[in-house]
Parts: C-alpha cells; sequence; structure tokens
C-alpha cells in the first residue's frame, strides 16, 4: 500500500505540473501521458534550540512527456520545498518551494535498476513568509535499500459532459538520500532521509469533452 501511494504521489506531482500543456475543449477530446524515472526524499530535522523544525522535500525526474497528437517533449526537472516552523512559538519561519527544469545533463542521473540516484543542481525558491526569492544548491545522493515492487492504478471519473480516464503502472524501491540543500549559510538537511524511494512509472490519461 505504501508503494502504492508513493508511485501515486509521483504521478500526481508530474502530470499535475504539466497537465496545463493539454487543450482538450467542449465536445473534443485530448491524450497525455508521462514516463520515466524519478527519486523522492523527505528530510525532518529539529534544531539546537528544540524549538525549529526543518521539514524538506525534494523530487527528481527525468522522463517524456507527450500531449497527443503532439510530439515527446523531453522533461527533466527538479523541485523543493522547504518549511521551518518554530514550534514553541507556533510561527511558520520559511515555506519556500520552487523547481528547476530543464536539467542539464549530468545534473540528475538514476540507474535503470533503482540501485541509486544523484541530484546536483541550483533551484530558485520563492518563500511565501517572506515573500522573497533565494537559490538552494542541492547535492544529493539516493541508495536503494529494499526490494523493486511493482503497481499498477488505474482511475476513471464521469461526470455530465467530462470523462477522464488515466492508467499508470510503475516500480519502487525504497532507498536512503543523504547530502544537502543549501543556501550558502545554512544546510537544510543535516540528516538523511526519514522517507526515500527510487521509482519508474508511466501514466496515460484521457479526456473527453472536459475544458
Amino acid at each position: 500500500m505504501k508503494t502504492t501511494i508513493k508511485l501515486l504521489a509521483v504521478l500526481v506531482l508530474i502530470m499535475t505540473a504539466f497537465s496545463q500543456h493539454t487543450t482538450a475543449s467542449a465536445g473534443g477530446g485530448q491524450a497525455f501521458s508521462f514516463k520515466g524515472p524519478s527519486a523522492l526524499a523527505t528530510f525532518s530535522s529539529i534544531g539546537p534550540s528544540g524549538c525549529i523544525v526543518t521539514d524538506v522535500f525534494v523530487i527528481a525526474s527525468d522522463g517524456v512527456f507527450r500531449d497527443a497528437p503532439g510530439p515527446d517533449t523531453i522533461l527533466s526537472f527538479a523541485s523543493v520545498t522547504i518549511s521551518q516552523y518554530d514550534i514553541c512559538n507556533e510561527i511558520q519561519l520559511l515555506l519556500a518551494y520552487g523547481s528547476a527544469s530543464p536539467l542539464t545533463e549530468g545534473e540528475f542521473d538514476i540507474s535503470k535498476k533503482l540501485d541509486s540516484a544523484a541530484l546536483n543542481a541550483t533551484v530558485n525558491l520563492f518563500d511565501e513568509v517572506s515573500t522573497t526569492t533565494f537559490d538552494v544548491d542541492v547535492s544529493l545522493s539516493w541508495i536503494g535499500t529494499g526490494p523493486i515492487s511493482r503497481q499498477h492504478t488505474n482511475s476513471h471519473f464521469h461526470t455530465p459532459g467530462c470523462i477522464i480516464n488515466s492508467h499508470g503502472k510503475g516500480t519502487s524501491r525504497t532507498a536512503e538520500a543523504s547530502g544537502s540543500v543549501s543556501n550558502g549559510a545554512t544546510n537544510f538537511t543535516p540528516q538523511a532521509s526519514v522517507d526515500a524511494s527510487l521509482v519508474q512509472v508511466k501514466n496515460g490519461t484521457v479526456t473527453i469533452g472536459c475544458n
């Protein structure tokens, strides 16, 4: 069940990010798909005072997106979300997120057998608290720790005048990620990941009559 949830999370993140490319119109139909590998990692740490909790989520993906009947588009991207919360005073100190796309050759590498992965890229983040932007240098590595598991997902959404059918399948492996996500002054990932995985997904979605 947990690996299926991870597969769904990857599909939702990727397809939500790129579904705006579709051109479905009333009475018409559209199909789009994505296939490729991804690496995910969640980090959580508490500062020396015991008050500041830092949570970081990173996903990197390298795949092919198709918005039929258009051509294939190579998609490689890294997304980073950072939250810092003062639990003693109940204050959100930082809530920053952003992505880098496309990644250049060598910035993200993942083995075909999902044994390992590495991400070395710079990502620009927007902080909702201060309404400012800043860069983080991401240097993370993943090592597969669990067996390969396989999952299939199917969803069907029907309303008057709108039909959405989606199918996904994939393989995944639990992993451990470590390294740094740093703005030059602070490493937001001083400890190894609390959850990580390496995933290979293939998803297709068809919409009919949806605006």
